[in-house]
């Protein structure tokens, strides 16, 4: 909270991070770190899920919401040599936006076709066929639920755009690095 009014920045500590962290040190000292702007081009979502998620650091915002490129995290330990666990913390953060750059702009080499397509090779079950022949059986479904609640001719190419993509960001390899953004990223490419 200290560093936080000390910058101005906002920080909505999340309560499942706050108790990880309270439980992981002994003698906690904060510290706040940053890391090169040019990162604020990724969804913001793979930012706070590297910093928060992998790293266990707490994201940061300024006073209108956007968010900043620095974040605070905890040492388990006093303040001597603090400068060098600064320095540690943000090489490691930026190796993993670096690495979430590359898949970011690599994934959009290719259209959503591509990855439909890719999807009739990921089995959903060895009984009942790939993930691809799950989405055509509930674009199906989809469409008899459309038409019983009357809905219009958009609303049903809508319905039935949605239906034959929505898993295809599992084959991206944004989701194969960060699987917990599976459905965001299908989102921001979409």
């Amino acid at each position: 909270k200290a560093i936080a009014e000390s910058y101005r920045w906002n920080v909505t500590p999340n309560p499942g991070l706050l108790e990880e962290v309270n439980n992981l040190v002994e003698w906690p000292t904060a510290f706040n770190g940053g890391f090169d702007e040019k990162y604020l081009a990724i969804p913001e979502e793979v930012l706070i899920t590297s910093m928060r998620d992998h790293q266990r650091f707490f994201f940061v915002r300024d006073q209108a919401g956007k968010l900043l490129p620095n974040f605070i995290s905890v040492r388990n330990g006093n303040e001597e040599f603090i400068e060098n666990v600064v320095r540690g913390n943000e090489k490691v953060l930026t190796a993993r936006l670096e690495d979430a750059a590359f898949f970011y702009e690599e994934d959009q080499k290719h259209d959503i076709n591509y990855y439909v397509d890719r999807l009739k090779k990921v089995s959903f079950h060895d009984k009942i066929g790939s993930m691809y022949e799950k989405m055509q059986r509930v674009n199906s479904i989809a469409k008899v639920i459309g038409n019983t609640l009357n809905l219009n001719q958009t609303e049903l190419d809508d319905i039935d755009r949605a239906t034959m993509i929505y898993k295809f960001d599992l084959v991206t390899g944004m989701v194969g690095e960060f699987s917990e953004l599976q459905g965001v990223m299908g989102e921001k490419y979409a």
